[in-house]
């Protein structure tokens, strides 16, 4: 991981930590560099200073950065503080340097892009846009001023400007492009045969005195690592629904009031008559209306036939041919007023005027159609299930609390919970801080096993939650350190281990006698022959082939171009124990015209100039750390 740090820390991508430390670290209140008073010195830079609680506060929230950016793959354990100090407060210092030399070039950056540059950082913004109050609220809750703030953001912009000057500064010659083309394009055709570890290890023998010598020499390679026996107690959903029961009344009161789970909605058809009014009308424009509509309600009140009268004077297009049929639908699908008359009629009852901002409706209701699905009997297994899980989940939340307030009132011990509870405490296996199989597997649990509160001062853990519906406490009963494995524990893998390194030695030098041979004429079929070997067939190859092995395929590329029609030999003792015999026959370059393979001509001459940006910018940030005066504090690397 710290290495991985390194490798940011170089090229244009070193322009995206400048940022991680002097922007987005700004809204979690990293103050300027330019302040020193009288506080201690973290280190000093050409005369400015890096303060000691600059340098914690940008230290805890580098560390805060890469927890987030690492997730479930944070391991806190497995990281050396002392190195990942030295490696922030170094970032700190190039961080200073391309400022310093940013200011010496003059470069500045206006008002206007401060202000879109604040603008567009997410901290401040609500539903997606700039909020002026969220800016305030969250720059004074830093310690800082408006001012102070947008002078570090300035800052910023500056030292990015000078990696994209620097950066975006070269390009690429056609000559570069073509020679990337002819390497990296090229196409190799081989054949060769392996002849099997086996046949080199018969009749290798490793002494004891020899496994017992590497043993002395290599005790670092036989370390077992620090691991932990724990006892735990876990409550999940799963495993409580399965302790409980459920009675048929039970699960038929369940079974009523989530119907909508097993049977879909009821259904109701329905005509309708409609004279419409926009909404907005004056008076009089409704009062006719509702009139008209009135008198058309008496007239199918009397026993006209509805269809017959929708046809006629219903104003729905969409309905009044078809005598005003709606056709089936569900609740909540019709404009709210009409919806309620509908499902509080009874078959062929016709409603009172229904207002909607449509217009006046009559209604008739002609069927209703029950929802289709179980009956109770039906479901009653899927029933049975979902009552179960649904009273675990209930009694979950109840005993994971208890669990948690257990645990911590009683450190001492698992059984006072596992007594409230009623549940038995678990043991695991052996444990290492890489982690192990199943809830051991998760970083979250090995946190809490190796933490200083549990490993240390033999207390419960907290509550720890695998999953939204698994939760645990552990404690430690036993603890083994880092310490080298006994010689007879390990003896049989050196020993083959010494077996193996023998091997290669051996097909190394056998393979160079069978090079010779094959270079004055012999062919790689008559070899086969003679050791009961096939020859793999002549196949061309490139860089990125993936049916042959790395280690081969990197070896035939390393191999001297054939002249003329013979074949150049070579052969690779590989890290199996076998012997590869290559037969390199013919050699292609790439060319220009293969470029399309690699993104295009465009694409390829923007890759190479920005690599060349990347490495002089690189260069440029050695370059002014070789030539700056910084003193460093052994505090700031040692805490």
């Amino acid at each position: 991981m710290l290495q991985s740090i390194r490798e940011r820390a170089q090229g244009v991508i070193a322009w995206f930590i400048v940022i991680l430390i002097s922007v987005p670290f700004a809204l979690f209140g990293i103050n300027s560099y330019l302040g020193g008073g009288s506080e201690p010195v973290a280190a000093t830079v050409n005369d400015q200073e890096i303060t000691q609680s600059e340098f914690e506060k940008g230290y805890r929230e580098f560390r805060e950065n890469l927890r987030q950016r690492l997730g479930d793959n944070y391991r806190p354990e497995m990281i050396d503080e002392r190195e990942l100090r030295q490696e922030v407060l170094e970032l700190m210092i190039r961080n200073n340097l391309l400022m310093q030399k940013s200011d010496e070039l003059g470069l500045r950056i206006g008002d206007e892009l401060v202000k879109r540059a604040i603008a567009s950082l997410p901290g401040f913004q609500i539903d997606g846009r700039f909020s002026q109050d969220a800016y305030e609220r969250g720059v004074r809750l830093q310690g800082l001023t408006p001012a102070g703030f947008e002078e570090q953001i300035r800052r910023g912009l500056v030292s990015e400007q000078l990696a994209k000057a620097v950066a975006g500064s070269e390009f690429a010659t056609r000559s570069e492009l073509q020679s990337l083309l002819r390497l990296r394009l090229q196409r190799r055709e081989l054949e060769y045969l392996l002849l099997p570890a086996a046949s080199f290890l018969s009749g290798i023998e490793v002494s004891d005195e020899a496994v017992a010598t590497y043993y002395a020499a290599h005790r670092d390679e036989f370390i077992a690592p620090e691991r932990v026996k724990l006892s735990y107690l876990d409550l999940d959903i799963a495993g409580i629904a399965e302790s409980l029961t459920a009675d048929d009344e039970a699960l038929q009161a369940y079974y009523n009031q989530n119907q909508s789970l097993y049977k879909g909605p009821e259904q109701r058809r329905a005509s309708h008559i409609l004279i419409p009014v926009e909404e907005g009308s004056d008076t009089a424009v409704v009062t006719q209306a509702q009139s008209e509509a009135q008198a058309i309600l008496e007239r199918v009140r009397s026993g006209e036939d509805f269809a017959t009268v929708a046809k006629a004077v219903s104003k729905d297009p969409g309905s009044a041919e078809e005598g005003g049929d709606l056709g089936f639908f569900e609740s909540g699908v019709m404009e709210p007023a009409f919806d309620e008359a509908v499902f509080n009629l009874q078959p062929d009852e016709i409603s009172d005027l229904v207002r909607t901002p449509f217009g006046f409706h009559i209604i008739k209701l002609t069927e209703i159609r029950e929802g289709e699905g179980k009956s109770f009997a039906e479901a009653r297994d899927e029933v049975e299930r979902a009552y179960l899980k649904a009273e675990a989940e209930r009694l979950f939340y109840e005993y994971a609390e208890r669990l948690g307030t257990i645990a911590y009132e009683e450190p001492d011990s698992l059984q006072p919970a596992a007594d409230a509870l009623g549940i038995e405490p678990k043991e695991s296996d052996w444990v290492a801080r890489d982690g192990g199989e199943g809830i051991f597997a998760s970083p979250k649990v090995i946190a809490a096993a190796f933490s200083e509160d549990v490993l240390v001062s033999g207390n419960n853990s907290e509550a720890i939650e695998i999953n939204p519906e698994h939760i645990m406490v552990l404690r430690v009963v036993a603890h083994e350190e880092a310490a080298a494995k006994p010689l007879d524990q390990v003896k049989e893998a050196i020993r083959d281990k010494l077996r193996v390194e023998k091997a290669i030695e051996q097909a190394g030098r056998e393979g160079a006698a069978l090079v010779t041979r094959l270079a004055q004429g012999e062919t790689l079929a008559a070899l086969a022959a003679e050791r009961g070997v096939t020859v793999t067939p002549r196949k061309v190859v490139t860089r990125d082939e993936r049916d042959l092995p790395a280690e081969l395929v990197r070896e035939l590329f390393l191999m001297p171009r054939p002249e003329g029609e013979a074949p150049v030999y070579g052969q690779l003792a590989m890290a199996s124990g076998d012997l590869a015999l290559i037969a390199l026959h013919t050699v292609s370059d790439g060319t220009l015209t293969d470029a399309e393979q690699l993104g295009g001509e465009a694409a390829l001459n923007n890759a190479l100039a920005q690599s060349r940006g990347k490495s002089y910018f690189q260069h440029l940030q050695g370059n002014l750390r070789a030539a700056a005066d910084v003193t460093v504090s052994s505090k700031s690397s040692d805490n």
